[in-house]
């Protein structure tokens, strides 16, 4: 039998975390995230681009109307419909960047500058005030309406019923994906 100082004896220290890319890779195949869902992100991606003002339309409105999501956008109790503007340009970008990820550096520096928003990192964020802090369980929340905002486009395509699921699970995969960066505790310690 061990007892319990033994036990923490065996424990091993806790690490300093960060993404590189075997942790990328690591993360990837534990989300089932394959090189097929990469070919259908692209083909997501070629739909998604040219309807982001909408997709962006519609993350906006189910924001604004939902109190728990609003409340990461606020200034003074209510949405800060000037801060929400000031975003569209960086998240149509990043729509672009996460479905053509050819230009890896290009997705990565997007991913990068959300997750230091997100963690109030001491880094200048250009145009950007902090949001308070989003915490694991709140920020995956965002993940089905932002994903499922891309939906009807990809559905309305012109592809069949097997290829529009692939892209769309694609893209779901890759907002997940997204989100997980967004908050992986860079330089912290490990566990995650």
């Amino acid at each position: 039998m061990i007892n319990a100082a033994e036990r923490s004896s065996m424990i091993p220290e806790p690490q300093s975390t960060s993404v590189d890319a075997q942790v990328l890779i690591k993360i990837k195949r534990m989300m089932l995230f394959t090189h097929e869902d990469e070919q259908y992100l692209t083909m997501a991606g070629e739909i998604l681009a040219p309807h982001a003002e909408e997709i962006l339309n519609q993350w906006y409105e189910n924001i604004v109307s939902n109190n728990y999501l609003a409340h990461y956008f606020t200034s003074s109790g209510a949405p800060d419909l000037d801060y929400l503007n000031s975003l569209r340009p960086h998240f149509n970008a990043w729509i672009t960047a996460l479905c053509n990820r050819r230009d890896s550096h290009r997705w990565w520096e997007f991913e990068e500058r959300i997750a230091r928003q997100l963690q109030l990192r001491n880094v200048p964020l250009d145009d950007l005030h902090p949001l308070s802090p989003v915490y694991l369980r709140y920020m995956t929340t965002f993940v089905f309406p932002v994903s499922e905002a891309g939906r009807y486009f990809i559905n309305s395509a012109g592809y069949s019923g097997a290829e529009a699921a692939a892209m769309h699970q694609a893209w779901f995969k890759a907002v997940s994906l997204s989100a997980l960066l967004w908050i992986y505790p860079d330089g912290q310690p490990a566990p995650f």
